[in-house]
């Protein structure tokens, strides 16, 4: 019997697709996804390098990110997220600041 994860899984299991560490649903050949997962790996290398060029124990937010790097905000809260995850980072989110546009309080994140 077939679960039902799996009826709507057209990219197999995990073990299936060890090229890539994050699975969407967005039907993407491998190539696509593969390219995506290098862009990723890209941006997450330009955080590193931007927080190395601050003061040690600087904290930044996905606003900051994304202004200082051209990167639209959802891919540095994924990046930071996705460093914070692997250890990388620290996400202090007691420390939220006023970020953005709108001025709306955000989390930050900072070398771990």
């Amino acid at each position: 019997m077939t679960s039902q994860l799996a009826l709507f899984d057209p990219c197999g299991t995990a073990k299936e697709r060890p090229h890539t560490r994050h699975f969407h649903v967005r039907h993407e050949s491998p190539a696509e996804a593969v390219a995506g997962e290098n862009a990723a790996a890209g941006q997450e290398r330009l955080i590193t390098k931007l927080l190395l060029s601050l003061p040690a124990g600087s904290k930044v937010t996905p606003w900051d990110v994304a202004g200082q790097l051209n990167f639209c905000i959802n891919s540095a809260r994924r990046a930071l997220t996705n460093m914070a995850t692997r250890g990388e980072l620290i996400h202090d989110f007691r420390n939220r600041v006023p970020a953005g546009p709108y001025g709306k309080r955000s989390g930050t994140w900072r070398l771990a």
